[in-house]
């Protein structure tokens, strides 16, 4: 492929080298992407037309904070370039390989780990983003994780839902559906779907991170979305974590609410079905 003129541009400047050669990489709705080649140096490189204020820099941010903690691996950031007409971010090249048992309890096992970080209460000093929709990171009062995911997560993104089905949402009963994380806050990838995963050659690499401090169990509720993580990895995660307990599926459907108003509002049409459909078994008629 020909990388448009401008992402060019800002590789070279990045990298310190023309590109050789281009590959357009699949996998996402919000960044278009490829495999680089510049001056004998491979990089995945993501660009954003007219991209909103701060959003490559706050998946830097987010991949510097998730690699500091030496639990999961992260690509590298080699360059961030913003300029009026598109942002380019530019990674380090990890080669794909097949998906297997032990990279799934590889990935499982890095994600305990990550889960065992701190933090002083649910948020973050910095806001960031999922997808390409702004993610409101500050601290409620109190404390409270249940506080959180209901001010910081559900209600800014309720107006793009029906009426009736917003209210029902609104009246969702959250404290007899969810639990606080035990010990406190912990640091989240945000963002763990399938597609934010990538198996290479030299292990799996988590990518597209939407990071804070929160409930663990935000990102095992992803893990269920969009084709899911298969038992390896959950075997693997709660073999260091700890066994879940019976009530665990019903939480992570509620914490699901989240990614799927996400959706309603960068796409709409049937991901507002998925969420009446929680609503419909977790909330009154």
């Amino acid at each position: 492929m020909s990388l448009p003129t401008p992402v060019a541009d800002a590789v070279e400047r990045l990298l310190g080298a023309r590109p050789e050669r281009a590959e357009r990489v699949g996998g996402g709705s919000i960044n278009e992407a490829a495999h680089v080649v510049a001056g004998g140096r491979d990089a995945f490189v993501k660009w954003h037309r007219r991209a909103p204020a701060g959003f490559f820099e706050a998946e830097a941010d987010g991949l510097a904070r998730l690699r500091a903690t030496d639990s999961v691996r992260v690509p590298e950031v080699l360059g961030l370039a913003v300029g009026e007409d598109v942002a380019v971010l530019a990674l380090s090249w990890h080669p794909p390989a097949s998906p297997s048992a032990a990279r799934w309890r590889e990935a499982g096992e890095a994600l305990a780990r990550l889960h065992a970080v701190r933090g002083p209460r649910p948020g973050l000093e910095r806001d960031n983003v999922m997808g390409a929709v702004p993610q409101d990171n500050r601290a409620v009062a109190g404390g409270s994780w249940i506080a959180f995911f209901r001010e910081r997560r559900l209600r800014p993104l309720l107006g793009d839902l029906p009426a009736a089905l917003r209210a029902r949402v609104e009246a969702l009963d959250l404290e007899a559906l969810l639990t606080e994380p035990e010990g406190g806050a912990r640091l989240l990838h945000g963002d763990l779907w399938a597609g934010n995963l990538h198996h290479a050659v030299s292990g799996p690499i988590f990518v597209d991170p939407a990071v804070y401090f929160g409930h663990p169990e935000v990102d095992l509720a992803m893990t269920r979305l969009f084709g899911g993580f298969p038992a390896p990895f959950h075997d693997a995660y709660h073999g260091v974590a700890g066994r879940p307990d019976r009530d665990l599926d019903a939480r992570l459907e509620v914490l699901n609410l989240y990614p799927l108003l996400v959706h309603v509002r960068l796409f709409g049409g049937g991901y507002v079905r998925d969420v009446e459909r929680i609503v419909d078994r977790y909330g009154g008629r």
